[in-house]
């Protein structure tokens, strides 16, 4: 493992540990590595997290410290290469392998407990849980402030849609928090809002796609959900959805379905397509974070602000001409909204100055045709991680500074990767 000098400066992340600090914590007993004479404030370890790397060549998960590059562990990973992503809280990787029927987890080893009057960390040998989900083609992944959802998309011979709900603290007990079944397979998204689940219905008269068409509402009761309300606003062809703390949103193939999540009776409106909308296309992924109030619609290659309570409530993001959009979302803090393109840069919006174009970064190289990045946000930092087409190598980008700060060369293949590690300031604050 290679870590390359620093491209304009040396890196000082704001959370370092040292090896001797690391083995002091993990030689403590209860809470005695409290900083505070009375033992009760809380329990911080300092590291910049890790990352949980699918390594293509060895079909291989293996997660890697970010303060000294090291590998901790290394997991076999049978089938095809999964799509990964987070838990809520960071502490687990979520392994998706559609074409397998599976989801699996891994533990990054990092950690938070509640100990009543004060929060202890952790730093442990990541493992990889014997829990797995087991239905027909997992495909929708969507994060939320307490729970991850999956939605299942089924199939028409074989079974039917479904959703599974988990949190971190289910997955502590090798355990999902509830399931809900579906009438019919579809193609479909499901969101978790406090204790509600907004998910797609597809009414047996559409046959002519497995998109579906309408949104329900249930209520987390323990470990189930009961039914509340079937929405009549309709959403044709919906695809993809997002929230932040007031707003949800599904993508319409003739605009945007919007929950306002303010109001206890959850009412629902639907905005017409942007009218700078290229003809024939629609907005089929959203992307939001919880502190940030707008959301963002793609279609293609063009980016939608939506502020649903304005008069006019699109803004339209201009990327440059001749541009593909290859990546996009929001670090962890909500403070920049990025895009990367097929031009090799990296063009950071700023949400709280009017969506200003605030910087563009020479990342790398403009991108061959079909070339892929993968990206991920550090929670705890103003950090993304961009991995490069060849999945040779990780470019570590500083969101705050707007700045490129270091390459780390791999020494393997990789084709996926996802941030896990303790959340800034343990506030838990999207992905298809």
């Amino acid at each position: 493992m290679k870590l390359a000098p620093p491209a304009q400066k040396p890196v000082t992340p704001r959370l370092i540990i040292t090896s001797i600090v690391a083995a002091s914590a993990l030689m403590l007993s209860g809470c005695g590595g409290s900083s505070s004479s009375d033992g009760h404030d809380h329990t911080e370890i300092e590291t910049a997290g890790r990352l949980a790397i699918y390594d293509s060549t060895g079909s291989q998960i293996k997660v890697m410290d970010l303060d000294d590059g090291s590998i901790l562990e290394q997991f076999p990973l049978d089938g095809e290469a999964p799509r990964l992503y987070r838990s809520p809280n960071a502490r687990y990787g979520v392994v998706i392998q559609r074409g397998d029927d599976l989801v699996s987890f891994v533990d990054s080893g990092l950690y938070t407990e509640d100990h009543g009057d004060h929060m202890h960390d952790y730093a442990e040998t990541p493992s990889m849980p014997s829990l797995t989900l087991n239905d027909h083609r997992p495909t929708h992944y969507s994060l939320g402030e307490e729970y991850g959802v999956v939605f299942y998309d089924g199939a028409a011979s074989a079974a039917n849609a479904k959703v599974t709900v988990f949190s971190d603290h289910s997955l502590e007990s090798n355990s999902e928090v509830a399931s809900l079944g579906r009438d019919n397979n579809m193609h479909g998204v499901a969101k978790m809002v406090g204790d509600r689940l907004f998910v797609t219905r597809r009414d047996s008269s559409i046959t002519d796609t497995t998109l579906p068409a309408e949104v329900e509402r249930y209520q987390l009761d323990g470990g189930s959900f009961t039914h509340e309300h079937l929405y009549a606003e309709q959403c044709p062809r919906l695809h993809g959805a997002a929230a932040n703390h007031h707003a949800l949103a599904f993508g319409c193939s003739d605009g945007v379905l919007v929950i306002d999540l303010e109001d206890d009776t959850f009412p629902a409106e639907k905005l017409d397509n942007p009218p700078t909308l290229i003809d024939g296309s629609r907005i089929g992924t959203l992307v939001a974070h919880h502190d940030v109030d707008a959301l963002v619609g793609i279609a293609g290659n063009q980016l939608f602000v939506i502020n649903p309570e304005d008069a006019e409530p699109y803004l339209e993001l201009t990327l440059g001409e001749g541009v593909t959009r290859i990546a996009q979302g929001f670090d962890g803090h909500g403070e920049t909204f990025y895009v990367f393109g097929n031009d090799g840069k990296l063009r950071l919006f700023d949400p709280a100055d009017g969506w200003l174009l605030a910087a563009t970064l020479d990342v790398m190289e403009p991108l061959a045709e079909g070339d892929q990045v993968a990206f991920t946000e550090s929670a705890s930092e103003d950090r993304l991680f961009a991995l490069t087409p060849d999945g040779q190598s990780i470019i570590e980008i500083d969101t705050h500074e707007r700045e490129v700060l270091r390459t780390i060369a791999l020494g393997f293949q990789a084709a996926s990767l996802v941030w896990l590690g303790l959340m800034d300031d343990h506030d838990h604050d999207h992905a298809h």
